[in-house]
């Protein structure tokens, strides 16, 4: 898999994108790189598979503040996509990143509000604080990595006419192992806007996975089992088959899902074991963009 090597500058400052459509790496979006709990989670993620005849495994640790959560990475969707943009208009790229604020909250769907940019600065925390061990690579290179999010960040501030001091642009430094994601857009894929209308951690999760898995089939099943480690919650088969069942039945944009107690005949995809609960059937309700 090739990489795009682009001459790298000190400084990339973001641009304000027109209705962008925001993209996701293809293992941050079906792996359980974040927590999916609302409040914070303190505990670790611990992941492994086996994949062809290697073992591929991910621990993420929390800091002070908790795991960084899926919310949060609504942040690292906005850079990605600003990387992919400039690539495709030949600019030059740095992992050292300025952008406003406002424009990364409009672009993940947020309010605008005092609140919003507190709830953003608590997110660059838990992505600066947050530790990741993992050997899924982002090149040809076979490493063990242990990183955070991000190296590091700045909020600059201004002052209102009123007074006020407000939080006005940002500056971040993303981990050398992210950066390696972001250059990379054969990885990425399209999220539809309406995923950042869903409330729950385990519904954007959800449909991360079922994004990434089921790419032009007509359709795609996966055991409960193997779905709630990917997903990586801590809730037993038993409550996590409840927890899906309550949104087959709110529904997923894009797709059409249904739980059964048999699988359909297909073969299941990836190294998935026999499920002793239930299986998730998947069905595009229309076609994806890539």
């Amino acid at each position: 898999m090739s990489t795009l090597k682009p001459r790298q500058i000190e400084l990339f400052v973001a641009q304000q994108l027109e209705a962008p459509s925001l993209r996701d790496d293809i293992d941050i979006m079906s792996l359980p790189f974040f927590s999916i709990e609302k409040t914070p989670r303190h505990d670790p993620i611990e992941f492994e598979r086996v994949v062809g005849d290697r073992r591929q495994y991910i621990r993420v640790s929390p800091g002070e503040f908790g795991l960084a959560t899926i919310w949060d990475n609504d942040i690292i969707l906005y850079l990605r996509t600003q990387i992919i943009e400039a690539l495709n208009r030949n600019r030059d790229v740095s992992k050292r990143i300025s952008f406003h604020i406002h424009d990364c909250l409009v672009a993940t769907g947020r309010r605008t509000g005092g609140r919003e940019y507190e709830l953003f600065k608590e997110a660059l925390t838990r992505l600066k604080t947050t530790t990741v061990l993992t050997n899924i690579s982002t090149s040809d290179e076979i490493a063990d990595e242990g990183f955070g999010w991000l190296e590091s960040f700045k909020i600059k501030r201004r002052r209102t006419a009123a007074g006020a001091d407000v939080m006005a642009s940002c500056e971040v430094v993303i981990s050398d192992w992210l950066f390696g994601l972001f250059l990379n857009s054969r990885r990425a894929l399209a999220i539809d806007s309406a995923y950042f209308d869903l409330q729950g951690g385990l519904e954007r999760k959800l449909y991360g996975i079922l994004r990434k898995h089921l790419g032009q089939q007509s359709m795609w099943q996966i055991g409960t089992d193997t779905l709630k480690d990917l997903c990586g919650v801590k809730r037993d088969v038993r409550r996590f088959t409840y927890d899906l069942k309550k949104i087959v039945e709110r529904g997923l944009p894009g797709f059409d899902l249904e739980i059964t107690k048999e699988p359909r005949g297909l073969k299941l995809v990836g190294p998935q074991r026999v499920s002793k609960r239930a299986y998730l059937v998947v069905k595009p309700r229309r076609a994806l963009a890539s």
